[in-house]
């Protein structure tokens, strides 16, 4: 037998109306029969059945009971009653089911029945094959999905190799803002971009050279100017990487203030992407609460001083108090609870969220060091 042919299985108590149904059928389909509905349930667990053909009125078990049953074992054949009287009851209980094909009254004609049967045959291999394309697609889009997530991480963890003050601060970033978007009612989508975009927003600092990243003393103009182009290199850097599409205007505009006077585009108010305004105020929060090369952190409550002062000028105010909410007005909600929970689970590689620049203190302990001992050498000038 053609085990390429489809499987079609007839339920009928008259042994008659089953060597007529395979006789119509059979040359076309390979065809198994039932004399009753738990024969043909039995039948359903052992062959991949793509089409169910079964009579009304039978005893012990209905055609609609068979078919209801058939749903748990195989659920996507499609289904077709037979019955030689006008059981309205019977049709309307197979029509609220929601899962029989076609309805048709005995007698039928083997013509018109073998198109119907061909018909049905065709729909089933139309589901399977969408089903199965969607199941491709599936696996297409996680993999791009995967693809994504590690040239993320790759990135975040290049800056990390650059300064591991920056990257700590980057993913404190990210947790401050999802707390801000948990408070705000951000759909996933958009808490998903916002986290991502929290991570990334700095990417752009590593062509920043080093001298000006780890510079302990207020950059110049000419070196604000070079560190000012970082959300625009950011944001370029990650154009290409479909998943952060929604994150890439938020990493761009992440240093525009309410009044217009930020950067690199000057935009003002609302036309202010609302991710690039709560990646500003988390930015510009854990900027006060942790060191920075050229001085040390000013504290909980002088941060949030300074965020109140600033509302409605640089910040937006219903972020800000949405922050605050979250970390406590003096930071007891985070010395208490440790940063806000990352909501896509994301960590990046040797990278403690709690950490403060051990490298860069490190590096600037071996240089003040190196300059002190330069400066009482025989040699120096």
């Amino acid at each position: 037998m053609d085990k390429s042919r489809s499987k079609i299985l007839v339920i009928d108590d008259e042994p008659a109306n089953l060597r007529l149904l395979r006789r119509v059928l059979g040359d076309e389909y390979e065809t198994f029969a039932a004399l009753s509905g738990p024969e043909g349930l039995d039948i359903l667990r052992q062959q991949d059945i793509c089409l169910i053909i079964t009579d009304q009125r039978m005893p012990g078990m209905t055609g609609v009971q068979v078919l209801e049953s058939s749903l748990s074992i195989r659920p996507e054949a499609i289904k077709i009653l037979l019955t030689g009287y006008t059981d309205i009851q019977a049709l309307i209980d197979a029509i609220n089911s929601g899962n029989v094909y076609k309805y048709i009254q005995k007698p039928w004609d083997a013509e018109d029945l073998k198109l119907t049967v061909k018909r049905a045959v065709e729909a089933y291999d139309l589901r399977r094959a969408n089903q199965q394309l969607v199941k491709e697609l599936q696996v297409a889009l996680l993999q791009l999905e995967n693809v994504s997530m590690g040239t993320i991480q790759a990135l975040a963890d290049a800056l990390d190799a650059k300064c591991d003050y920056t990257s700590g601060h980057s993913l404190r970033v990210s947790r401050y803002a999802v707390s801000v978007g948990r408070r705000l009612g951000l759909t996933e989508l958009e808490m998903r971009d916002l986290e991502l975009a929290g991570i990334l927003h700095d990417i752009g600092k590593i062509g920043v050279p080093e001298s000006i990243l780890w510079k302990p003393a207020r950059l110049t103009p000419e070196e604000q100017a070079i560190m000012a182009v970082h959300p625009v290199r950011s944001a370029q850097m990650i154009e290409d990487i479909p998943v952060l599409s929604g994150a890439q205007p938020w990493i761009r505009h992440h240093h525009e203030y309410l009044d217009g006077s930020g950067y690199p585009d000057q935009l003002a108010g609302d036309s202010i992407p609302l991710g690039a305004r709560v990646i500003l105020v988390a930015d510009a929060y854990d900027a006060m609460t942790s060191d920075r090369p050229y001085r040390k952190n000013i504290g909980y409550e002088r941060a949030t001083f300074e965020l109140r002062k600033y509302s409605g000028s640089q910040f937006d105010k219903q972020i800000v108090e949405a922050l605050l909410s979250s970390v406590g007005e003096g930071g007891e909600l985070l010395r208490a609870g440790g940063i806000p929970e990352s909501f896509l689970g994301l960590q990046l590689n040797a990278v403690d969220p709690l950490q403060s620049g051990k490298q860069y203190l490190a590096e600037s302990i071996r240089r003040a060091k190196a300059e002190a001992e330069q400066s009482v050498s025989p040699g120096a000038a």
